[in-house]
């Protein structure tokens, strides 16, 4: 887990999520918060215009950023995942994790960073090559594949709940519908991949995610709470 000291005095000693509202890594974050049932201090910030406390805090200026109470700060979504449910997790959804026939930190590395590559230039064609796009669609589908063999019959990637896996993967392949939601709903053929984001997206946990702040500023800003 990358954890290091922030430099920034803060006076305030309470847990602080820096966010983006429509990021996948910090939709994954802020649901892992929601699971915990622990509050947390939010900054939504623009990514356009970055608050020199968020740089201070992270170097790396990419969201989601958790900054503790003792001043370490966590940078990665996933270790934002583990360290919020390893404080509290009454849905168990960190149980995969325990598994041995299970190998979690593959399939979210699968997803952060090779589906996460074919993802963008997909998405984002035009700020790559625009050719290139039907394939890198279809590269991301064939991963997308080995999701729709691993949910059960229940409709959930581990078991019958919600998990750790849903809280990760989850927020990538919607990324990938918004693509093109069109080719999505009439070409889509793994139907449940499909039912499995479908059902994320219209869940509690997903509505109060996605919950609008104001963006933050600087310490003059007002205090936000997620959630």
């Amino acid at each position: 887990m990358k954890e290091k000291h922030s430099s920034q005095d803060k006076i305030n000693r309470e847990l602080v999520l820096y966010s983006f509202r429509r990021c996948p890594f910090a939709i994954r974050a802020r649901l892992s918060i929601y699971y915990s049932t622990i509050k947390c201090q939010i900054r939504e910030i623009s990514l356009k215009n970055k608050p020199p406390e968020f740089i201070l805090a992270s170097p790396k200026a990419t969201v989601p950023v958790l900054l503790k109470e003792d001043l370490l700060v966590i940078e990665e979504s996933f270790d934002i995942v583990k360290w919020f449910l390893g404080q509290s997790d009454p849905g168990g959804l960190l149980i995969p994790l325990n598994d041995k026939n299970e190998d979690v930190d593959y399939f979210i590395s699968l997803f952060d960073n090779k589906f996460k590559f074919h993802l963008d230039r997909y998405k984002y064609s035009s700020r790559y090559d625009v050719t290139q796009r039907q394939k890198h669609r279809d590269s991301a589908y064939e991963i997308l594949k080995l999701i729709d063999d691993k949910i059960t019959e229940s409709g959930f990637i581990y078991g019958n709940k919600v998990s750790v896996y849903e809280l990760c993967i989850l927020p990538l392949v919607r990324q990938f519908m918004i693509a093109d939601p069109l080719w999505f709903e009439e070409h889509f053929k793994l139907e449940k991949v499909k039912k499995s984001l479908q059902g994320f997206i219209d869940s509690h946990a997903f509505k109060v995610t996605m919950k609008k702040y104001d963006e933050w500023i600087n310490d003059k800003s007002k205090i936000q709470y997620f959630p």
